[in-house]
């Protein structure tokens, strides 16, 4: 299976990144950083590999599934800014989750059994890839982000074996990947977010002065961690029933609980292979149109998913890998309009 190297130097690429988070890009500019990103489809191979040998020991259920950031993501990403107008991102080659892979648990006490395990000299002593920072560093589980945002995450430089003894350097050596642990009930908020932010045309976790939107999402966050996970971690002094009255009255203003039930949901995953590309499409009448296109090879997925973004003719095209459709499904819920658990969540809290 051939996958395209990274260009070299890494110079070109930080200046084609740097000129994409300027506006002042040309297209040469946006090939090379998606040359870049594509490479990283070697990475995800590697990762995946390695992940899923060790699920297959583990006595749990884990959900698993990789992707491909999605170019449109990551002119975003070079694009944001701060409160004063700086960006956030300068190194577009420093930014850690081009491939990402996703676990999905039962619960926090799997999902922490699991990934301390991962981190385990059993584990790594059979690998030279990287851990690039302290263990509790993305530990959005502990911490949560303002926004309501739960998981852990785990950044990784890429080694193939063997490299560290000298023997041939690839291409793809130190390469970045990123791997998010979540349980099935912080994946339902995730989803419902994303589903919620692509239909209304908001960027709700992005939000740096928190709207009525991101108050309804932070505070279903933290609801759904008391009730189903035993779990305290905002809004302290605040009374589980103080928060679920709040969140009412905000879905009584908004809607979205009612909008996001009334999803159609996909239900032609026969068709789909372990190489997919899923897109969202956006009609001049503003109706929404799903596709899952499979692939038999990586590479042509990675370059069928571009070529839809650089047309413009898709929304939200993004390349994943899944053995298993039903998994795919489940991990990638907001391509699938499936925000249901979330809903079903908070009705039942």
């Amino acid at each position: 299976m051939a996958y395209p190297s990274p260009p070299s130097p890494k110079a070109d690429v930080r200046r084609a990144g740097q000129k994409i988070a300027s506006g002042a890009y040309l297209p040469e500019d946006l090939e090379v950083v998606d040359r870049w990103r594509a490479s990283h489809g070697y990475v995800i191979n590697t990762f995946q590999a390695w992940i899923k040998r060790h699920i297959s020991h583990a006595d749990m259920e884990v959900e698993f599934a990789q992707r491909l950031k999605r170019r449109n993501t990551v002119i975003d990403k070079l694009r944001r800014v701060d409160v004063d107008g700086n960006h956030l991102i300068s190194d577009v080659t420093a930014m850690h989750d081009f491939a990402g892979c996703r676990m999905i648990f039962d619960t926090i006490q799997e999902l922490n059994s699991f990934r301390s395990y991962m981190h385990s000299g059993v584990v790594i002593k059979n690998v030279e890839h990287k851990l690039r920072h302290e263990p509790d560093k993305y530990d959005y589980i502990q911490n949560p982000k303002a926004s309501g945002y739960r998981g852990i995450h785990d950044v990784y430089k890429h080694f193939p074996r063997g490299t560290s003894r000298k023997e041939e350097k690839k291409p793809w050596d130190g390469l970045l990947v990123e791997l998010q642990y979540r349980t099935r009930a912080q994946h339902a908020w995730a989803t419902a977010v994303e589903i919620s932010d692509l239909l209304d045309g908001e960027r709700t976790k992005f939000e740096v002065n928190q709207t009525e939107r991101g108050r309804f999402f932070a505070l279903a966050s933290e609801i759904i961690a008391r009730v189903y996970e035993s779990e305290t971690r905002a809004f302290i002094q605040v009374s589980t029933s103080d928060l679920k009255a709040e969140l009412e009255e905000l879905d009584k203003k908004l809607g979205l609980l009612q909008r996001l039930g009334l999803l159609r949901q996909f239900d032609a995953y026969e068709t789909l292979l372990e190489h997919n590309v899923l897109s969202i499409s956006i009609d001049d009448a503003g109706e929404y149109t799903f596709e899952a296109k499979p692939f038999k090879e990586a590479a042509d997925a990675i370059l069928y998913a571009t070529d839809l973004e650089a047309a413009g003719t898709s929304v939200n095209a993004v390349y994943v890998r899944a053995e298993k459709p039903h998994q795919l499904r489940s991990a990638y819920r907001n391509y699938f309009y499936d925000p249901i658990d979330f809903v079903q969540m908070i009705r039942d809290a």
